[in-house]
């Protein structure tokens, strides 16, 4: 079960270029997702001491899931990074990149879905133990985070707010006029704190999460608690987290419009080379 969220963890990020490509760096596509099977089985063993058997399950499943993967949502992260390309340079309303963004929703359902049979057939084959220490790391990790809400404060979640988005944009379209400065600063100042709606989502996760462990010996059962865990996470969140949740959405949007307006034509013919790269990178991947 943790490395089912880890997994889905580890996916999310490379998803995440569907929205926010303009704010990633580092190594390029390629690279990162040929390394990805490696990535996810060692993220995974971090939480789960896997006995021989159970080793060989987790990394064939995770190869079939990178292979299906590869083959069938690929290309369309390259369709959808090409419309991405294409608004940018004519100009995009918030609703079309808020349309990018349900893209990417419906691809993380897609990968869930395909994920439950193999995460279902791993799960029930834990050992009490294997269950037992991994719960034990996740509380130890809901104590840090308890830890960090208290000591932390607001204007330091700002400050890293604001400098984490600023970095990653001047690595795609370079350094940063003032006026585009003011708009990140603005739009962190929006921003509504989630850490404490996060911290009580995931022991709500875990409790229900040790409830369905209970169960896993029931494969059909498992399966149940699984999509509702994984695929609706919305079910386990409060009416308060919900309306945050589309609030911050929806501001990251209008950021992001906001920024194409200001870009120069230096900053936009730069930031349509780096998607122009994923673009082909995933075409190659996916081939």
């Amino acid at each position: 079960m943790g490395r089912l969220k880890l997994n889905y963890k580890a996916l999310r990020a490379l998803l995440a270029v569907l929205v926010i490509s303009m704010f990633a760096s580092g190594c390029t596509i390629k690279l990162a997702y040929n390394f990805l099977d490696w990535g996810l089985y060692w993220e995974l063993k971090d939480y789960v001491k896997f006995n021989r058997d159970q080793r060989l399950l987790v990394k064939d499943e995770i190869a079939q899931l990178i292979d299906w993967h590869r083959s069938d949502e690929l290309p369309q992260y390259a369709d959808q990074l090409e419309k991405l390309s294409t608004g940018l340079k004519s100009g995009m309303t918030v609703e079309q990149l808020e349309q990018s963004y349900d893209n990417l929703r419906d691809s993380w359902q897609r990968i869930v879905v395909k994920t439950l049979p193999a995460a279902v057939e791993i799960i029930s084959n834990l050992n009490d133990q294997q269950i037992n220490d991994f719960f034990d790391m996740l509380i130890e990790k809901e104590g840090d985070d308890a830890k960090e809400i208290e000591s932390g404060t607001s204007a330091r979640t700002l400050e890293e707010r604001e400098a984490y988005v600023s970095e990653k944009m001047v690595g795609v379209i370079g350094k940063l006029n003032e006026e585009q400065k003011t708009l990140i600063a603005q739009w962190a100042q929006r921003m509504e704190p989630t850490k404490e709606f996060s911290l009580v989502q995931a022991i709500k996760w875990r409790t229900r999460m040790q409830a369905a462990a209970a169960q896993r010996h029931d494969k059909q059962q498992l399966e149940k608690n699984l999509m509702v865990l994984f695929a609706n996470p919305d079910q386990l969140r409060s009416p308060s987290y919900r309306r945050v949740i589309e609030k911050n959405k929806h501001l990251v949007m209008q950021l992001l419009f906001d920024l194409n307006q200001t870009l120069t034509n230096q900053q936009r013919s730069k930031l349509i080379k780096k998607l122009n790269g994923f673009i082909e990178d995933f075409r190659e991947l996916s081939a």
